[in-house]
């Protein structure tokens, strides 16, 4: 079975993909898991404020459109970060 290999951040000397330390120059390459928690956040922020934009008024409404417009931002960067980081690894 073969196993998938892309570049260290660092020094560029092919590690496998699932390795979080180059075993050459010892860098910490970067998680996926923090775009799949920016991601995760971005949804919870969207979605509640959703609810209190159409739920409520006055304050409360303004706060709601803040989480609405942070979070679709916080959904669409970490996915592009996600796709860049991807991207930018295979084209070494």
């Amino acid at each position: 079975m073969s196993r998938d290999r892309v570049r260290c951040v660092d020094c560029l000397e092919p590690i496998p993909s699932d390795a979080r330390l180059c075993p050459h120059c010892s860098a910490l390459q970067p998680s996926p898991l923090l775009d799949a928690v920016l991601v995760g956040g971005g949804v919870f922020a969207f979605l509640f404020g959703l609810i209190l934009t159409v739920m409520t008024l006055g304050t409360s409404r303004l706060v709601g459109f803040t989480l609405l417009v942070s979070g679709f931002g916080l959904v669409v960067g970490g996915y592009t970060r996600y796709l860049d980081r991807q991207d930018k690894r295979r084209s070494r």
